[in-house]
């Protein structure tokens, strides 16, 4: 299941969790995109900052018989709705702009 992402910046590049279980062992290590990820075919969560498509790219790597891994993927960016309930709960009044 993949999660639609908004981007952090304007390049589009998001922070992705993924949650990949079975399957076979592996490592993917691609330097820009964060730490290497080992899978040992249990359950690893690992995280990467990537566009869409990286993501994207990867997961179908993940899933494809090759390793046959089912992945659950998705973002930590914040709706406006989330916003708001934050600050509530902090105790501000009025939501303000995030820096």
């Amino acid at each position: 299941m993949a999660g639609k992402g908004k981007s952090g910046s304007e390049s589009g590049v998001t922070l992705w969790t993924f949650v990949i279980r079975g399957g076979e062992p592996f490592t993917l290590a691609v330097d820009r995109l964060g730490p290497p990820l080992n899978h040992d075919g249990s359950m690893t969560l690992w995280k990467m900052m990537g566009t869409e498509v990286e993501a994207g790219s990867i997961q179908q790597w993940i899933t494809s018989p090759l390793i046959g891994a089912r992945v659950v993927r998705h973002t930590e960016v914040e709706t406006p709705e989330m916003v708001q309930i934050r600050h509530e709960r902090l105790g501000r009044c009025a939501v303000e702009e995030e820096a």
